[in-house]
């Protein structure tokens, strides 16, 4: 079964999402709490990479261990 505009309820609701760009603009913005979310998600795992990065000694400068990144990053 091939998939189309027209044609993607087999992907759910991730078809929806992936096929939003080919869809007119009115219609991708109901999606628009789903697409806020999945980039609030990339930043915070852009910003645990970096933190990852670091060496300890940078970690410990600024007061955050190699354990507590994932906890530093979403604010707990």
């Amino acid at each position: 079964m091939t998939t189309t505009i027209d044609n993607h309820s087999s992907f759910g609701k991730f078809g929806e999402l992936l096929f939003a760009h080919q869809r007119p603009y009115a219609e991708a913005k109901q999606h628009k709490g789903l697409l806020d979310g999945f980039k609030a998600w990339r930043k915070r795992r852009e910003a645990e990479a970096e933190l990852e990065r670091l060496s300890d000694r940078e970690l410990a400068d600024i007061g955050v261990s190699r354990a507590d990144i994932h906890a530093a990053v979403r604010g707990f």
